[in-house]
């Protein structure tokens, strides 16, 4: 049985801490072709293989952080979070840590200011566009979203752009 996250810590470049943030990761939603006309009774939306509708991100500071105005800067940055997830095996009894990781490819869209009030922090938060989404649990990649390079792995293994690029000589 999963339990949920343990705990977790946000990394660029996979080496710089972040500090204390709350992430909120990316929804994957498909673009879909609108099928109607002859022999279908109304309309069917298809999902368009590899195909995705923009990713964005948000990470939310618990203070305001030279961090997050590092990450505020108008470039690429790549974004390790790592999160340990507890799971309870009921035939054994035993409960584990199972290691998850997100990497993002992001640039950023916004930086919220926060609210400045007395005795509480200002809890600054970046809005960031998702260039590309990888995640890993216990080491093995379950997804790996890369648009402008043309990949859609899903955790099977399956790249469901590759009959698409070879249709297109790549």
């Amino acid at each position: 049985m999963k339990a949920g996250v343990i705990n977790f810590a946000v990394y660029e470049n996979g080496s710089e801490y972040l500090g204390i943030a709350k992430v909120t990761l990316p929804d994957t939603e498909n673009k879909t072709i609108s099928v109607n006309g002859a022999g279908i009774a109304g309309d069917i939306d298809l999902p368009v293989p590899g195909h995705r509708n923009a990713m964005t991100a948000t990470i939310t500071f618990t203070d305001a952080t030279e961090e997050a105005y590092k990450l505020a800067e108008a470039r690429k940055h790549t974004i390790d979070l790592r999160a340990a997830h507890e799971e309870y095996d009921s035939t054994s009894g035993e409960i584990k840590t199972v290691a998850y990781k997100h990497v993002l490819d992001v640039v950023p869209k916004k930086l919220g200011g926060g609210d400045v009030a007395p005795a509480t922090p200002q809890s600054i938060s970046g809005e960031y566009s998702v260039l590309s989404r990888k995640d890993y649990i216990d080491g093995k990649l379950v997804r790996d979203i890369d648009p402008i390079n043309f990949k859609d792995v899903g955790a099977d293994g399956t790249d469901s752009l590759a009959a698409v690029r070879s249709a297109l000589g790549k």
